[in-house]
């Protein structure tokens, strides 16, 4: 595959996609120079239908999740050198044929990751009312981990610099590495921008989750990652609310005022004690993690400076 080297590369990670599989290939076969399929672990024909179409397929043996699927593709990308590397699901909701209009700013040098939008440079969406509300929650909790504003944060359908591949060093176990990414590469300074793109959900295999379980999934990874990128906010703020309200309980139990009906004051005194205690224990600990997080940042940094 040496002939690859520095060329257009899509990474497409499909399960159990045989209705699909073979379309997405061939229109992106038209629009690159390389395509490859992970499969995660299918049990029907994905592969050697994707084989057929002329891809290069990676097999997991067992179904590892959305995450495993694309580091496999992007340790596969770094090997080639791909000057620009897009990555689109295989169940063909999105229009492989946008790949170029995805694809353009990074080829022309002007930013390290194209995020293809489905709430931008439209007037109208097909996407239903129930994903977009979900959508707007997971932007938001995307927004905590990384300081700039997506649309789109949950988009499978990117275009990646060589740059950002050689730095796609994440640890996400599931469909969270979209925030993920995000949010990483906002904090090594990579340059980000959003694409209008299209979608269709009438597709016959649609997603694999249901629509709740995958958003509350997501969800709890951004909670982690928010939990490990921007402690403070995971842990400072319930701390300040906790010791603020502890801090009231106690001093309204000294001035000899119940502020909770039905309360003792021995009892509100040592339930604001308790809280109190709370509230302290949490801000020492936001604080200590987010020391953590600066030395592991800086730590970070070291090692991409010294590569």
């Amino acid at each position: 595959m040496e002939e690859i080297k520095g060329k257009t590369v899509v990474l497409i990670p499909a399960f159990n996609e045989e209705l699909t599989i073979s379309m997405v290939v061939m229109l992106a076969k038209r629009h690159s120079d390389h395509v490859i399929v992970i499969d995660d672990g299918s049990s029907d024909r994905t592969r050697e239908l994707a084989t057929l179409a002329g891809a290069e397929v990676i097999s997991h043996s067992v179904n590892k999740g959305k995450a495993a699927a694309l580091m496999t593709g992007f340790k596969r990308a770094r090997e080639l050198e791909a000057r620009c590397t897009i990555t689109i699901d295989g169940d063909g909701q999105m229009d492989a044929d946008l790949i170029p209009q995805v694809a353009a700013p990074v080829l022309k040098g002007e930013t390290d990751l194209v995020i293809g939008s489905r709430y931008i440079g439209h007037e109208v969406t097909d996407t239903p009312r129930h994903r977009r509300a979900g959508q707007k929650v997971l932007n938001r909790a995307t927004s905590y981990s990384a300081p700039i504003d997506i649309s789109d944060s949950q988009s499978g359908f990117r275009a990646l610099s060589l740059k950002a591949i050689n730095n796609t060093n994440f640890n996400s176990n599931g469909f969270s590495i979209e925030s993920e990414m995000i949010s990483y590469f906002s904090d090594i300074g990579l340059k980000m921008i959003e694409v209008p793109v299209t979608v269709r959900y009438d597709v016959p295999n649609g997603h694999k989750q249901k629509t709740l379980n995958h958003g509350l999934s997501v969800l709890g990874g951004l909670i982690a990652l928010i939990g490990y990128r921007r402690p403070l906010i995971i842990f400072g703020i319930p701390g300040s609310i906790f010791f603020i309200f502890g801090l009231i309980m106690c001093l309204a139990t000294l001035l000899e005022n119940t502020i909770i009906f039905n309360w003792t004051l021995v009892t509100q005194g040592i339930a604001g004690i308790f809280i109190l205690g709370v509230g302290i224990f949490l801000s020492f600990a936001a604080l200590i993690l987010n020391s953590l997080t600066l030395l592991m940042r800086n730590v970070e940094r070291s090692l991409r400076e010294g590569r």
